[in-house]
């Protein structure tokens, strides 16, 4: 029996936005109880880039992959691994912060998980203005020593640490935009880890496919143990 769970968070107007700057509008637009035939409504994304979601090719580089250009396989990983690396302040992650938790990523993972704890901020000011990222130096890192790497997810709001964000510029480009012949890496931002207390045994990452595809709005499934 498979046991899955959500690890995205709901979607709504409290939706936390990278610098603050963007929201989630959700409308009416017909109300069974307002005498209508049927319940719709309007959802607007002032940027498609807040809430769970995904980071494509495209969104750091004019000629990068859009979302709907990956195979579909690969949107589904078997290799999954989540450690802890826990911040209470918006630290630029290391290879040598990396490094204390190393030991517990098999050489085969697919899909990485860090868990800071920083979901625990996410309805203050705490989370966007002082969060962790992931230093550019990892990118190539993970490349060397686990290369059948093709995604990591994190519980804060971006790879780019509003703390550091000249160097969140450069990590975004070194996950997603490498030289050939690297291969990418895609990035899950704001994601919803507290509730993982036990292996993960597979995940179903579904991203929407839209036309412009430089990431947005995903739905993470795990099936754990």
């Amino acid at each position: 029996m498979r046991n899955n769970i959500n690890l995205s968070h709901l979607i709504s107007q409290s939706t936390p936005a990278y610098g603050n700057r963007d929201r989630i509008f959700i409308r009416d637009n017909s109300s069974i109880l307002k005498g209508e035939t049927a319940n719709s409504s309007c959802w607007i994304f002032s940027n498609n880039h807040i809430g769970t979601h995904i980071d494509s090719p495209r969104h750091f580089s004019a000629t990068g992959k859009k979302t709907h250009e990956f195979p579909v396989n690969d949107f589904f990983y078997d290799k999954v691994k989540l450690v802890d690396i826990t911040c209470t302040s918006g630290i630029l992650i290391s290879i040598d912060d990396f490094k204390k938790v190393e030991a517990q990523v098999p050489h085969d993972v697919e899909l990485l998980f860090i868990r800071t704890g920083y979901e625990g901020y996410r309805a203050i000011d705490k989370y966007w203005n002082d969060s962790p990222g992931l230093a550019a130096e990892l990118a190539d890192y993970f490349r060397s020593h686990f290369p059948y790497l093709r995604c990591v997810g994190f519980d804060f709001i971006s790879l780019t640490s509003w703390n550091f964000r000249p160097e969140g510029r450069i990590s975004h480009r070194a996950f997603l935009c490498p030289d050939e012949p690297k291969q990418p890496i895609l990035v899950i931002e704001d994601m919803a880890l507290a509730a993982v207390n036990s292996a993960i045994k597979s995940v179903v990452v579904a991203p929407m496919f839209v036309e412009d595809g430089n990431g947005g709005a995903v739905t993470v499934f795990a099936d754990v143990e």
